[in-house]
């Protein structure tokens, strides 16, 4: 579960001037700004921090910013936002200053996962009404990935005759460790079970075993079939084989 860590306000206190007016031919340097400061999801802390500043603008009184967790994993394409309470709230700086800068810092984050901040900015005007708005993406943080292989498929006798064992290898042959690693058996295309790895070491293999019916017309075996594990490649999660 992601968790706000930290959170830090870094004020620059001068007085606002006659600036420019937030319009497209903006100058470069005015325009708000977000970065990745820390970017950790591979150790223990599984954290990162993400920075944003702003300047004032004519008209404006104070300015303000909210972030956004943004978060893909596995086959997906595109981000989905992680619904952070913490991070709902509006930071907002001190009347008059001329520029206005925020560090936030989240953790909980999962190995494996692409995230970044979608930062929202405002300019508010003395009588609290908004003069502007602006929204801006970070960069992305991503760390080394693990990467979930569907390895050798082996069958022997069940406890009835009508039954077998089968004994699948998963790997790991990416760079960092994966948790929970979800393994689903289907023999002659109905499913049988879902068993869970809790835990598969980078360059380690584990086995699972599943107990079922004879097989007649073939045996699929999928890892990660929620695709909940973000990976380095993502097209060997499944194999089929031949009854054997």
């Amino acid at each position: 579960m992601v968790r706000i860590v930290a959170i830090l306000a870094a004020l620059a206190a001068f007085p606002a001037a006659s600036l420019a007016a937030h319009r497209p031919d903006t100058p470069a340097a005015s325009l708000p700004v977000t970065k990745v400061l820390s970017c950790d999801v591979t150790t223990s802390a599984h954290s990162a921090t993400f920075y944003a500043r702003m300047d004032s603008i004519s008209g404006a009184l104070k300015m303000q910013m909210r972030f956004q967790l943004l978060e893909r994993l596995g086959r997906d394409d595109s981000f989905s936002r992680v619904d952070v309470p913490a991070l709902r709230p509006w930071h907002s700086s001190q009347s008059g200053v001329k520029r206005f800068g925020w560090k936030q810092t989240v953790d909980g984050l999962r190995t494996g996962g692409a995230y970044k901040a979608r930062v929202q900015f405002r300019w508010v005007s003395p009588t609290g009404d908004v003069v502007d708005t602006s929204t801006r993406d970070t960069p992305v943080c991503r760390g080394p990935l693990p990467n979930i292989v569907v390895g050798d498929l082996s069958v022997k006798p069940g406890p009835t005759p009508d039954t077998r064992i089968y004994k699948i290898d998963i790997h790991n042959t990416g760079k960092v460790d994966a948790d929970e690693v979800d393994v689903q058996l289907s023999v002659d295309k109905a499913i049988l079970d879902t068993l869970t790895i809790s835990s598969l070491d980078a360059g380690d293999t584990r086995s699972v075993s599943f107990t079922g019916p004879v097989c007649k017309n073939g045996v699929r075996v999928y890892a990660d079939p929620g695709n909940s594990i973000g990976e380095s490649i993502e097209d060997d999660n499944s194999q089929r084989f031949a009854c054997p």
